[in-house]
């Protein structure tokens, strides 16, 4: 898993695989206007790093599977990452080195399926 800075080009990939909502809520901003502020601060981009890196591995792990349609509603629902009463988006949203990880392979087995 690649954590560091994310590249501008790193975030637009990440917003056309899972959405501008979606992405915004994963990087820790309250709002898309406030993730676009954001978006703007390499200092900024550098926190959302890891949470964003882990949400685009987890839609090329639905994309290698041919299910990324499936990406943003799994990351949405509760449970689904194997940690009862949180999503995988929240999960990533709150993200520690091990929890990205975990993350991700829950992905990976969901779509091994």
């Amino acid at each position: 898993m690649t954590v560091g800075v994310l590249s501008t080009s790193g975030i637009d990939r990440c917003v056309a695989l899972l959405g501008e909502e979606l992405t915004a809520y994963i990087a820790g901003a309250a709002t898309v206007s406030e993730f676009n502020r954001w978006r703007a601060d390499r200092r900024r981009r550098a926190e959302m790093a890891g949470r964003l890196n882990g949400a685009v591995e987890v839609a090329d792990a639905f994309a290698r599977a041919n299910r990324l349609g499936a990406a943003a509603g799994w990351l949405r629902e509760v449970g689904a990452a194997g940690v009862e009463g949180r999503s995988p988006a929240r999960l990533l949203r709150e993200a520690t080195g091990d929890t990205l990880k975990r993350v991700v392979d829950a992905a990976e087995r969901f779509t091994r399926r």
